[in-house]
């Protein structure tokens, strides 16, 4: 009868830590995929230096980013398990052209332009008005983004370039 009570105890035993590392591979693979998932919402919003600060916050490694036409794709590690996770880039509603060029500028600057900006009338109709620091590096490179100043003395307010018709 003996043997058979330690036999019942070393099993017990035996199911309850493979029942531990279960639970603590699980909790592994959790907090890898709360790292992976934080670091390509940052990716998708233009901030790669975002992306590993998150991913290494969350106690993992940003092994590899990639945006291609604004979605993100991570990999990252965490105690030697990988999560890997994707995220668009979101658009508030806005003219497809002002998209384009808020996605260009954010992709040149390799920050986030199009969630510091205010829009000017309906879908950013009237152009869009930026923060300061964002505005003189803005102005810069109006011939890549395809926007530029609205001029009237208002230097925070941008427009799509007028496009130059030659005949």
């Amino acid at each position: 009868m003996l043997p058979l009570v330690v036999l019942v105890i070393v099993a017990a035993l035996a199911g309850a830590l493979a029942l531990a590392h279960l639970a603590a591979r699980g909790q592994s693979m959790a907090q890898a995929q709360t790292a992976a998932d934080a670091a390509a919402l940052a990716a998708a919003r233009h901030r790669p230096g975002d992306a590993a600060e998150l991913a290494a916050a969350n106690g993992a490694n940003l092994v590899a980013v990639e945006v291609v036409d604004g979605v993100a794709r991570v990999e990252v590690t965490l105690d030697g398990e990988t999560a890997l996770a994707a995220a668009e880039r979101p658009r508030g509603v806005m003219a497809p052209a002002l998209a384009a060029a808020l996605d260009r500028a954010g992709e040149i600057l390799g920050q986030d332009v199009a969630g510091s900006v205010r829009l000017l009338g309906p879908l950013g109709s009237g152009g869009i008005e930026v923060p300061r620091p964002l505005a003189a590096r803005l102005a810069t490179l109006s011939h890549r983004t395809g926007l530029c100043r609205a001029g009237g003395g208002r230097p925070l307010h941008f427009v799509l370039c007028p496009a130059i018709h030659r005949g």
